[in-house]
């Protein structure tokens, strides 16, 4: 009965061995979860920031339009293309937006006061 004794002995340590070795994968995983979502927060914070300074460049680019009669004269101002011009604008209308799904490149309509200038 000898032989008996030392397999189950044997096989209490082999599942020790592999509890632990489990063990160290699971705390690896929490680990890299952890720094995973410090990492996503401060990705979808400087997110955010990009998105608030595009609709204040909008807002400021507006106010040019206002000022100067046409989104040409506006983008040459701010050193930007007119199609630049208009995304930056189209900005505005989407936070408006009841969610028809429209993209910046198709809400051109309302802010293409150039008369044909490009």
């Amino acid at each position: 009965m000898v032989g008996g004794m030392a397999s189950t002995q044997a096989r209490m340590t082999a599942r020790a061995r592999a509890r632990a070795a489990q063990q160290k994968v699971l705390a690896d995983r929490q680990r890299r979860d952890a720094a995973n979502m410090a990492s996503l927060t401060a990705f979808f914070t400087a997110a955010e920031q990009i998105d608030a300074a595009k609709l204040a460049m909008a807002r400021a680019l507006d106010d040019i339009r206002a000022r100067e009669g046409t989104l040409t004269a506006a983008a040459t101002l701010t050193q930007i293309t007119t199609g630049e011009a208009r995304k930056l604008l189209a900005l505005l209308t989407d936070t408006s937006d009841t969610g028809t799904g429209s993209s910046p490149d198709t809400v051109a309509a309302p802010v293409d006061d150039t008369n044909g200038e490009r």
